[in-house]
């Protein structure tokens, strides 16, 4: 059965990602029914023309992030599918056919979601790191889903729909399109990540982006989401691998810390390092085949830091978790 399709972007910028993103869409062949661009905090920027396509605009006065965003494009469309895409991605020519494909399996699923591909332009050490371990991740995930992702995602109008859209409270681009995906499998849906759908992810990323992103709009939230849901599925960031890895990082840190009580803590802080990276080999290995040996070892410590980080968030957000618990106000969820 042949389903339309609605290709929805936000935007709070018209920068150069955004042009070359419009201009892979007027490559798509077939072309989506309708391209809608939600203008996320209109400043009257002028966007880009791309000879072939016409695109209906949305242009909100006030930047409300990404989840109201789209929430917004949504209202608009037709089509049976709304196909989600970041601002700053090149999308395939086949997306559509491919998009269409996904839906046609047995049993079709509610939703369908790609990755990245292992070909990020951004050059610099922190860019291939954070686009690279993206692209390894969804790639070594199990298709049936436990999440969404809207990077390159779509979803049947009619569950989204039911579903009342995304998340509004998320202000800036963080975990809206996770949220949508832990009610859209807690209301018994279907999520597919199919591996053959890729895009290609134009952002540089700096360390200070990376932290920033990593703690404050990736780890905390999620981590309240795993407490509000009672769930920690064996998928994707939240594998048993990065589970343990986390906590090889956390007893590297902490037999590192008190050398100076007792110099047997030496040995044990590097042999839980050394445990760490065997956790991660496959990871290292990916890394090397693809950048070689000095890239490798660059990303030692990105990817030490990265576990870290989230070892931290979790423990922030389970602190919390307790104080709240004491004080008698969890109910359903951490933040119910």
């Amino acid at each position: 059965m042949h389903r339309s399709i609605s290709l929805i972007i936000p935007t709070d910028k018209v920068d150069t990602p955004f042009q070359q993103c419009l201009e892979s869409i007027g490559k798509c062949a077939p072309p989506p029914l309708e391209i809608i661009i939600v203008v996320d905090g209109d400043t009257g920027q002028v966007l880009p023309h791309v000879e072939g396509i016409d695109l209906k605009t949305i242009r909100l006065p006030v930047c409300g992030g990404p989840g109201r965003a789209r929430n917004a494009g949504v209202a608009e469309a037709s089509g049976d599918i709304l196909l989600f895409v970041d601002a700053d991605v090149l999308l395939p020519e086949d997306i559509c056919l491919s998009v269409g494909r996904a839906f046609s399996v047995t049993p079709s699923p509610d939703a369908v979601f790609g990755s990245y591909d292992d070909k990020p332009p951004a050059q610099n050490t922190v860019s291939q790191y954070k686009n690279l371990l993206h692209h390894y991740t969804h790639q070594h995930s199990r298709s049936e889903a436990f999440t969404f992702w809207t990077g390159c995602g779509a979803i049947l109008r009619r569950r989204f729909i039911e579903l009342k859209g995304f998340n509004e409270e998320y202000l800036k681009p963080s975990i809206e399109d996770i949220e949508l995906g832990y009610r859209l499998k807690q209301a018994g849906g279907t999520i597919l990540l199919d591996k053959t759908i890729k895009v290609t992810h134009l952002k540089t990323w700096s360390l200070f982006s990376m932290l920033h992103t990593d703690f404050f709009l990736r780890a905390i939230p999620w981590s309240r989401l795993i407490y509000q849901y009672g769930t920690m599925h064996n998928d994707m960031n939240i594998n048993r691998k990065s589970r343990l890895s986390v906590v090889l990082c956390c007893l590297t840190l902490l037999c590192f810390s008190f050398i100076l009580v007792n110099a047997l803590f030496l040995p044990a802080a590097f042999l839980f390092f050394l445990s760490f990276l065997a956790v991660n080999r496959d990871i290292f290995l990916f890394f090397y085949k693809k950048k070689g040996l000095f890239f490798f070892l660059k990303t030692i410590p990105l990817h030490f830091l990265y576990s870290f980080l989230s070892s931290l968030a979790f423990c922030v957000v389970s602190f919390q978790y307790l104080v709240k618990k004491m004080a008698g106000t969890v109910k359903k969820g951490i933040f119910a």
